[in-house]
């Protein structure tokens, strides 16, 4: 069962778990986004995901979604990743009922329009990206991680998978579990971030691996972007599995 701590701008966590985190070695991140009521979905994944992933970030679109299945979790039907990050979508509200009622001084939970959060030793910018126009691309929301100063931005909005580097962010969308557009998959993914490791230099095959990479000097890998699809059978069953690889730099 889980027990959460912290319930505030955007964030439902075990406290002291939460910030062991920031320092931690190596982190696994669940990266969701745009639900749009999927709430079977979003079950599903933040369970069957729930002992991998240390944290799942939420780019918005679908917040009333993420409550619910969180709220489950405190009764021990289920368990979900102890640190829960989530950014307001164009299709959320920005402040909702306290999550927890009955807890001893419940409070309305707001949602933020973008987080800044260090996970693993990494700089981390959550956002949904509909405010930085991202369904044209990510540079305009990169600027902004990287004024910020962070190496990574995770945004939705589009409802499509990608990954792509710009200057020295890598700019990554997790999709839709069940409503993606274009040729994307639907689904969702998952971050693994290295702190161990220093001063790596990309080897030629990791230079050949597909990321769009518009600047930046390469001067680590820290890190591995698994992209999932999901799929749903005629029974209502669930079912996932990794359907791209990409590795994560540092750049200069």
């Amino acid at each position: 069962m889980n027990r959460f701590t912290c319930c505030e701008n955007g964030v439902i966590a075990d406290g002291a778990f939460c910030n062991r985190l920031q320092k931690a070695d190596t982190a696994s991140i669940l990266l969701l986004s745009d639900t749009h009521g999927a709430v079977d979905a979003v079950q599903w994944i933040l369970s069957n995901f729930s002992e991998e992933c240390q944290a799942c970030l939420f780019a918005g679109d679908g917040a009333q979604d993420i409550i619910t299945v969180v709220r489950e979790a405190t009764t021990g039907l289920i368990t979900v990743p102890p640190v829960i990050i989530m950014a307001q979508g164009n299709c959320d509200s920005q402040l909702y009922p306290p999550i927890f009622p009955d807890s001893e001084n419940p409070k309305p939970f707001g949602l933020p329009v973008y987080q800044q959060k260090t996970i693993a030793g990494q700089h981390i910018l959550l956002a949904h990206g509909h405010l930085h126009h991202v369904e044209l691309d990510g540079r305009k929301l990169s600027m902004t991680a990287e004024s910020l100063g962070c190496t990574i931005a995770v945004h939705g909005h589009t409802h499509i998978q990608s990954i792509e580097t710009f200057g020295s962010v890598t700019a990554i969308n997790p999709g839709s579990p069940l409503r993606p557009r274009g040729k994307s998959y639907g689904g969702f993914a998952i971050l693994f971030i290295d702190n161990t490791k220093k001063g790596l230099n990309r080897t030629a095959a990791e230079t050949d691996a597909g990321i769009a990479d518009t600047g930046g000097a390469v001067i680590g890998k820290r890190g591995e972007l698994k992209l999932y699809a999901l799929t749903k059978k005629n029974t209502g069953a669930f079912s996932a599995a990794v359907h791209a690889v990409y590795p994560i730099y540092e750049h200069l």
